[in-house]
């Protein structure tokens, strides 16, 4: 028998014994915020006198949703009991007008940018324009469409872009994004919190991943651009070790760096053995090795997923499921040089994979991309980074290096230098 569901305790909006602002009740919304993360904000309100409700109720006069538009919102307190009449509804709010609140130790006032956006709706497209070929038949005023391009063109600078590279927004995501472990959405939510500098991150954030707090402790070092003989130095340490525990066994250089750029963002590192199956159980040995060297700052261990490149069956499947480490080294350097981190990912390949692992592991990903596209629209092939799959036959198909997988979708060899797409 199942446990019954407590149902919300309703607090009573007449008991403010510990309230300092008897004129604002807040509710949180769950969806989107998520229950542990509600009842964080709730805890952190009231610690600082603010009266926040555990369910809705009409004596609400502040609703704060995150990632949420305007209309959403409507729907959703739509969905909720309509105010008593001649009463106001509550203020629909963003979570930045919560977190500004917080901040200042008291409510601030509700401004513009605090209330939920509304999302315009998208114009039908137009109909398809003829462009003359000539000047002297079409129509071109001061103001066109080309006007960036023209700026672009006589200037060298667009003042569109640079107006978007100025702001404060596109200056926290660059900021935030160079952290390991922050993507584009934590970022966006850190934004949108109020969070602006990386001190701001470091006192307001209250659970950092361990790849974050790896990223921020060295975020100097890894924000700057990684230089080849730097990435060539790790590769022949990380192979030194590799052969010595596993002879035979061979390390890549993967990444722009395969691709003939002289500088990048981290280190990619393949790693097979001609012998199938000699691999498995590697990685462990080799981490061990480099830790017991004081070459590792920080590793995070993913296991393989599947042993099975048969699950290229399923069309979404894009990403590889290799065993790897995603590390940050300490980068060795002449005795009296300061040390330098450095990103580096180390992935395992069996050799039967090894040519599909090299190729997605080379790049670029709009090359990738694209040869993904070409594989399954034009040759009806479905291409990842572990095999190439026919689904006609379901059979997959065999290749003992790059060339052959080419060769199977019909394209003439493009070496690594040429893939710079």
């Amino acid at each position: 028998m199942l446990p019954r569901r407590r149902r919300a305790r309703v607090e009573d909006p007449s008991n403010f014994s510990e309230v300092r602002f008897p004129g604002v009740t807040i509710y949180l919304v769950e969806p989107r915020m998520g229950r542990s993360r509600r009842a964080f904000l709730t805890r952190l309100a009231r610690s600082k006198g603010f009266h926040v409700l555990d369910a809705y109720s009409s004596a609400v006069t502040h609703v704060v949703m995150e990632q949420t538009s305007a209309q959403e919102a409507i729907c959703w307190q739509e969905s909720r009991a309509a105010p008593a009449p001649g009463c106001a509804g509550p203020a629909l709010l963003d979570i930045s007008w919560f977190t500004e609140s917080m901040a200042a130790g008291q409510p601030v006032p509700v401004e513009g940018r605090h209330c939920l956006e509304v999302a315009v709706p998208r114009k039908g497209l137009p109909s398809p324009v003829r462009m003359p070929p000539y000047a002297c038949q079409r129509p071109t005023p001061l103001t066109h469409h080309n006007t960036s391009l023209s700026e672009l063109l006589e200037h060298g600078v667009c003042e569109e872009v640079e107006r978007v590279r100025r702001s404060e927004r596109y200056q926290s995501m660059k900021l935030f994004t160079q952290i390991f472990g922050v993507g584009v959405r934590t970022a966006d939510r850190w934004y949108r919190e109020g969070l602006r500098t990386l001190d701001d991150v470091r006192g307001r954030v209250p659970r950092l991943t361990g790849q974050q707090q790896a990223g921020l402790r060295h975020h100097q070092d890894l924000s700057m651009p990684v230089q080849r003989p730097d990435a060539e130095a790790l590769q022949q340490v990380v192979e030194t070790v590799v052969v010595q525990a596993l002879p035979g066994a061979t390390v890549t250089l993967a990444g722009g760096f395969r691709r003939g750029k002289l500088q990048g963002h981290d280190v990619d590192l393949l790693i097979t053995h001609p012998q199938e199956g000699q691999e498995a159980g590697l990685l462990p040995r080799v981490m061990c090795s480099l830790q017991q060297q004081g070459l590792v700052l920080y590793q995070q261990h993913q296991l393989s997923r599947s042993r099975d490149p048969t699950h290229l069956t399923r069309r979404s499947h894009t990403m590889d499921t290799f065993e790897r480490s995603f590390c940050i080294f300490r980068l060795p350097r002449p005795p009296g040089a300061t040390w330098k981190a450095v990103r580096v990912d180390l992935v395992v390949a069996p050799i039967s994979q090894f040519p599909f692992a090299l190729l997605g592991w080379t790049g670029s990903k709009h090359f990738e991309r694209e040869l993904r596209q070409f594989s399954r629209k034009e040759r009806g092939l479905w291409l990842n980074s572990h095999g190439l799959f026919d689904p006609e036959q379901k059979a997959l198909l065999r290749a003992a290096a790059e060339e052959d997988v080419f060769r199977h979708l019909g394209l003439a060899y493009l070496p690594p230098e040429q893939r710079n797409a």
